[in-house]
């Protein structure tokens, strides 16, 4: 049973709150580090570097060098569920669009490494679009938050066994329909993960060859991922995330990360949706005794049983870079959710759910 009801009086308290958002990302130099209810309205994370003329500029530019930056979505019903990203991390850059059908466990591909200059990343959320083409595929978000709208758009040629593939729709994320989860949380004093995350009712289309899925408005979803962050070398992380619509059409999911950002029990994204209602969990640990392809399992990391989810990989999707993926070992599988996530603020079961998980690291 899915409820936000407080569970047994000796559950802890949550011990973060989300705070309004500053006016940007970067304010006299210096990040505002903190987790936040809503878009903050100025990404300027090169405006940590507060040196002028040639020597600024170089410093710049090493800074946005360094930056990994995609905006990404992930989108469906009870019957598919669709991951698409325009993703740049400066020396490998993709386009991509996969649909999982979640009950045959069946994946499939639309996607293309490009060279950096054919994606562009948006740093905010209103009036902007983040975008690639490639030929004639093409993924693009247009992101009007102010308005509570972000809008998908992508379309591929098809390419031998590939079917031609369109989708369009928008993710509705007004006050009252959707709640978000901004953060700006450090890895030093001046490297710094931003991340905006929203769960929200989806209306759409994705024609795939002679196959029409029409996304009933009552029934889908979108998660929408805007990131921005400065990395330590390798990169690292794991992740996973699941959404779903609840008996009575409520968006219900959770975000649940391990990463290398500093002091992360005060510090990370690690949260549940309850229609437009976002509560924050402690820190989690991940681990995957069976490697990648096995179980997972995800606790909060001082054991207090506020988490407790086990995630069972049936779609295998991975991706990797360089001789003995010594530069990029990606692993994203798909698979099915069971467990529990309870604190005072909620108590939900996630048997049921479908999402997806990562196990990153990157050296380039």
């Amino acid at each position: 049973m899915d409820t936000d009801l407080p569970p047994a009086a000796d559950q802890p308290e949550p011990s973060r709150t989300r705070q309004p958002p500053p006016a940007a990302l970067v304010i006299d130099g210096a990040y505002r580090f903190g987790t936040y209810d809503g878009p903050i309205p100025s990404i300027n994370p090169l405006d940590v570097v507060t040196e002028t003329g040639n020597r600024g500029r170089l410093l710049r530019a090493a800074r946005n060098a360094r930056l990994k930056e995609w905006e990404a979505f992930q989108l469906g019903d009870d019957a598919v569920f669709v991951l698409g990203a325009v993703y740049d991390t400066k020396s490998i850059s993709l386009l991509q669009v996969l649909v999982v059908d979640k009950h045959a466990a069946t994946i499939r591909r639309w996607e293309r490494r490009v060279p950096t200059s054919m994606v562009h990343i948006a740093r905010g959320l209103d009036h902007s679009r983040s975008h690639g083409r490639f030929g004639r595929f093409s993924v693009q978000l247009t992101n009007e938050i102010s308005a509570g709208l972000v809008a998908v758009d992508a379309t591929h040629p098809g390419h031998r066994n590939l079917p031609p593939l369109e989708l369009h729709g928008a993710g509705r994320c007004s006050p009252g329909e959707a709640g978000h989860l901004v953060v700006c949380h450090p890895f030093t004093d001046d490297r710094a993960l931003y991340s905006h995350k929203t769960m929200m009712p989806f209306t759409g289309m994705l024609r795939a060859g002679t196959e029409f899925i029409a996304f009933d408005p009552e029934r889908s979803f979108m998660i929408l991922d805007d990131h921005h962050g400065d990395y330590p070398s390798p990169m690292k992380y794991d992740w996973v995330t699941a959404v779903r619509r609840g008996d009575q059409g409520r968006v219900e999911g959770f975000n649940l990360t391990d990463n290398q950002i500093r002091d992360p029990q005060r510090y990370n994204e690690n949260a549940v949706w309850l229609g437009d209602r976002v509560h924050l969990l402690p820190a989690v640990h991940m681990e995957r005794p069976d490697g990648p392809w096995g179980t997972w399992r995800v606790r909060d990391a001082d054991r207090s049983g506020q988490v407790d989810v086990r995630f069972t990989p049936t779609v295998r999707s991975e991706l990797h870079v360089g001789p003995r993926r010594s530069l990029a070992e990606y692993y994203a599988p798909y698979g099915w959710f069971e467990g529990r996530i309870h604190n005072q603020e909620v108590d939900l079961s996630v048997d049921g759910m479908f999402g997806v998980g990562e196990q990153k690291f990157i050296r380039v």
